[in-house]
C-alpha cells in the first residue's frame, strides 16, 4: 500500500495557480552557467590580484582588485532580476538562475512600478512589444535582491525582482495575478 505523507510546505503555500518560467529555458540554463563562471572568474582574479599585491608590493593591484570586484554587479543583478515564478493561493515562489528558491508571501509584496532596466517598446516590426514591471517586496527576500532595487532606482535599500514579456510566459495572467494579490495601500 502506499501512502503520501503530504508535504508541510503545502500548507504555508496553499493550491498551486499557475507557472511562469522562462519561455526559452535552454538560454535561461546557458546564462545561468556563464553568470557562475562569470562570478567564479571575478572571485579567482581578485583574490590573485591581492597576492600579487601582497607579494609583491604593488599598492595599485588593490585597486584594480576592487574594480574587478565591482564587474560582479551586473551579473547578480542578472542571477536574481527575473527568476522562475510558481504562483501559489498564499504567495510566490521564486527561483532565481543562481542559489536557492525563495517563498514570498502575498503580504510582503509592497507595490508594482515600471521596469526600468528594459527596453520597451517593439524594435523591429514583426517584434512583440516589451513590457515588464519591477515587484517590490518587503523583507522576504535577500539582501542580494536589493540590487536590483538599486540599479532600478527605486533607492538601495528596495528589494524588488522583475517579470516581462520576455522572460516570463503568460506575462499578462501573471502581472494581473500580481495586482490581484498584493495588499492594497
Amino acid at each position: 500500500m502506499n501512502t503520501t505523507t503530504p508535504d508541510p510546505q503545502d500548507a504555508q503555500r496553499g493550491a498551486l495557480i499557475s507557472e511562469h518560467p522562462h519561455p526559452r529555458p535552454a538560454l535561461r540554463q546557458l546564462a545561468g552557467t556563464l553568470v557562475r563562471l562569470g562570478l567564479v572568474g571575478i572571485v579567482l582574479g581578485a583574490v590573485g590580484l591581492l597576492l600579487l599585491a601582497v607579494i609583491h608590493a604593488l599598492p595599485l593591484l588593490v585597486l584594480m582588485a576592487l574594480f574587478l570586484a565591482a564587474l560582479s554587479i551586473p551579473l547578480l543583478q542578472a542571477a536574481v532580476m527575473h527568476p522562475h515564478i510558481t504562483v501559489y493561493e498564499r504567495g510566490l515562489r521564486l527561483k532565481p538562475l543562481i542559489g536557492p528558491g525563495i517563498w514570498v508571501p502575498w503580504e510582503t509584496v509592497v507595490r508594482v512600478e515600471d521596469h526600468t532596466l528594459i527596453r520597451r517598446g517593439a524594435e523591429k516590426d514583426r517584434q512583440r512589444e516589451h513590457f515588464g514591471q519591477l515587484i517590490v517586496v518587503e523583507g522576504a527576500l535577500p539582501r542580494l535582491f536589493v540590487v536590483v532595487g538599486g540599479l532600478a532606482g527605486l533607492g538601495w535599500r528596495v528589494r524588488a525582482f522583475g517579470i516581462s514579456t520576455t522572460s516570463h510566459t503568460e506575462y499578462d495572467a501573471l502581472l494581473n495575478t500580481i495586482q490581484r494579490h498584493k495588499p492594497h495601500p
